[in-house]
């Protein structure tokens, strides 16, 4: 019975200081629709991205985090093509492809628009987990002549549980742990997330909030004082291209509020070479310096590398803070050596 008592306890602590709240990804640029439901379907291609967070690399159960997305713009008319070409082998006469190295889609404004996608997160710091999936559904409404307004909210399910295998016993034989691991290890709950966007081509801001159900944590069904607190994000970007450069600076922010939890703000710049390769240096006030670096390859895949220097006042036993994130961008395929066969024909 100690056993359970003592993991009762850590487990109150560690909830209450992360697992209730949302994975912070420093590449929030990036990939706005993971914490924003309202932020997909802004370019017109399929967007798949995948990150994972490593933090104090080289300590045993340290917090790690992985996400997968995926969104894009939908039809409910069979006849309507919602998705542009995007980089696609040529298949010309002279058997040409597009560039392996390429420019990033851009955000497309003027036409209103339905936006469907999901996400799966998962959340480790040593025997705790949370895992959850959502799926979400956005409405992107003609603003004005170059700006888009979309609301969107996204629903799913989230558990929170303890990984027996991450555990260390003294007493194996321990029936009352054993008992409690398979009948109250584990808590599933139902959530929203809801958000909008304002954008047009040269800029994205939004507002979003996740967790909206404030759930309550349950431990062998006690009530605690601890919920799934609710978090709002407020973040924006803006384009500035430089004149007879091919260079774009791209300054960001986030804001991040969570009840009963310090404020965060992070304010950086992103440098664009060509569309095409991009920097970033930014300041979590506070906390951490971040560096950051990226490109777009293979024809349809982008890539990003996130390094955190810790700056706060909390030291910590490793700087060591890793994050990759690794996209997929699809669009339209296109065969213009059958349309120029065709051309002939006629």
């Amino acid at each position: 019975m100690k056993t359970i008592l003592s993991i009762f306890t850590v487990f109150g602590i560690l909830t209450a200081a992360y697992s209730q709240q949302e994975a912070q990804f420093s590449q929030y640029y990036n990939n706005a629709y993971f914490f924003n439901p309202a932020a997909g379907g802004i370019t017109k291609t399929i967007q798949i991205n995948l990150g994972y967070r490593r933090q104090w690399l080289g300590i045993e159960g340290t917090p790690q985090s992985f996400y997968a997305t995926g969104h894009s713009e939908v039809s409910f008319n069979p006849k309507k093509q919602v998705l542009d070409e995007f980089n696609n082998k040529m298949n010309s006469s002279d058997d040409e492809t597009g560039s392996s190295v390429f420019k990033s889609p851009q955000r497309v404004v003027g036409v209103n628009k339905h936006v469907m996608g999901g996400r799966v997160l998962s959340d480790q710091i040593g025997p705790f987990q949370k895992t959850s999936a959502m799926a979400s559904y956005a409405y992107h409404l003609r603003f004005s002549k170059k700006t888009m307004l979309s609301l969107g909210v996204s629903a799913g399910i989230s558990n929170l549980g303890i990984r027996s295998d991450k555990v260390v016993l003294l007493d194996q034989d321990d029936i009352e742990y054993t008992n409690f691991l398979v009948n109250n290890s584990n808590q599933t709950i139902f959530d929203l997330n809801a958000g909008i966007a304002f954008y047009a081509e040269q800029f994205h801001f939004g507002i979003s909030s996740t967790q909206l159900l404030k759930n309550d944590l349950v431990i062998e069904d006690v009530v605690t004082q601890s919920q799934f607190g609710r978090h709002w994000f407020m973040y924006g970007m803006y384009d500035l291209p430089l004149e007879t450069t091919d260079i774009t600076i791209q300054p960001h922010f986030m804001a991040q509020i969570i009840g009963n939890s310090p404020f965060s703000f992070n304010l950086g710049s992103k440098f664009i070479y060509d569309g095409k390769y991009w920097a970033n240096i930014a300041y979590r006030f506070g906390d951490a310096l971040n560096f950051a670096v990226g490109l777009n390859f293979a024809q349809r895949f982008t890539f990003g590398y996130a390094y955190d220097v810790a700056m706060g006042q909390v030291q910590r036993s490793s700087n060591y803070v890793h994050e990759l994130q690794l996209g997929v961008i699809i669009g339209k395929n296109r065969n213009i050596k059958k349309e120029l066969q065709d051309d002939e024909k006629m």
